[in-house]
């Protein structure tokens, strides 16, 4: 009688499939693949596009930072950061806008030209507007007697504007 069961030297390895394969196999997710990477990519620039076209604002707030700070220690120098402010936003409109816009505005005229530009700091750019219309032409004894107070919403009206105002 024959012994049925094969012998171990007559027993093969077992054939192992191929790897799979990390790579899709249709067209359609290889498609949507190179999409994303594009819409990622576009997104990647126009970030950094952001960031360049709005570091006027940055170098504008750190200013107002170390006027306001100045201003904190120092509460008589407020006159001297009250003429400091309409220059300040007038430099940042210079950098946001054509230069014909903006240069030969003052008063009546610059102070509508802020809360037009506003954005979504319109109350910024209301509070504004006597600085720009009057405040700028008065003398050191004028400014020395407005309040700490009124200094104060200046300062952070200016800041919402150069926050908030809106290019075109």
């Amino acid at each position: 009688m024959s012994d049925a069961r094969p012998s171990l030297t007559q027993l093969a390895d077992v054939v192992q499939p191929a790897p799979v394969s990390w790579r899709p196999q249709t067209v359609g997710w290889e498609v949507l693949g190179a999409l994303l990477v594009l819409v990622a990519l576009w997104l990647a620039w126009r970030g950094i596009r952001w960031w360049f076209r709005n570091r006027y604002r940055r170098d504008a707030l750190a200013e107002l930072r170390a006027l306001e700070m100045r201003w904190q220690a120092e509460p008589d120098t407020g006159p001297a950061v009250l003429t400091a402010l309409p220059a300040l936003i007038k430099r940042c409109a210079l950098a946001a806008w054509p230069r014909e816009h903006v240069a030969g505005s003052s008063g009546a005229e610059w102070a509508q030209f802020l809360v037009r530009n506003a954005g979504h700091a319109q109350h910024g750019a209301q509070a504004l507007a006597p600085l720009v219309r009057e405040i700028q032409y008065h003398d050191a004894q004028a400014l020395a007697r407005i309040s700490p107070h009124d200094v104060q919403v200046l300062i952070e009206a200016s800041r919402q504007w150069i926050q908030g105002h809106v290019s075109t």
